[in-house]
């Protein structure tokens, strides 16, 4: 009875050392893909954006499945499909701004405004001898 979980065990170590290396050879052919470098990158510029999260629904397949042509279809699908998520975590960023920019050069204006009229009226009340409190 000893031998057979012995065995049970071995087999089960085979699996992870057989699975281990698999994945080590998916991580070496999707680092030295083409397209690694512009994945890379568009991840780093989707983590620099504040983070208000999606439900991101879409599934993407297994990648250790795919061959090469495969490969390359899910790299270039993957990578667009981060710069569209950028794109979409940007645009409300960009419209606050703009809204918070054009908020800023009104309450300028105002305050322009009221300090012209102020100057104004504190001058016209001194010229006619009026003492302004």
């Amino acid at each position: 009875m000893e031998s057979s979980s012995m065995n049970n065990t071995v087999g089960k170590d085979d699996d992870l050392l057989v699975d281990t290396a698999e994945a080590e050879a998916l991580k070496k052919r999707i680092s030295s893909h083409p397209l690694y470098g512009l994945l890379v990158g568009t991840i780093g510029d989707v983590d620099r954006i504040p983070r208000v999260r999606p439900n991101l629904s879409c599934q993407f397949p297994n990648p250790s499945s795919l061959s090469q042509p495969e490969l390359d279809s899910f790299m270039e699908a993957y990578c667009f499909a981060l710069s569209k998520l950028k794109e979409a975590m940007e645009e409300p960023q960009q419209e606050t701004v703009a809204f918070i920019n054009s908020m800023h050069l009104q309450l300028q204006e105002l305050t322009r405004t009221h300090s012209k009229s102020t100057a104004e009226h504190s001058t016209s009340t001194t010229s006619s001898g009026e003492r302004i409190d």
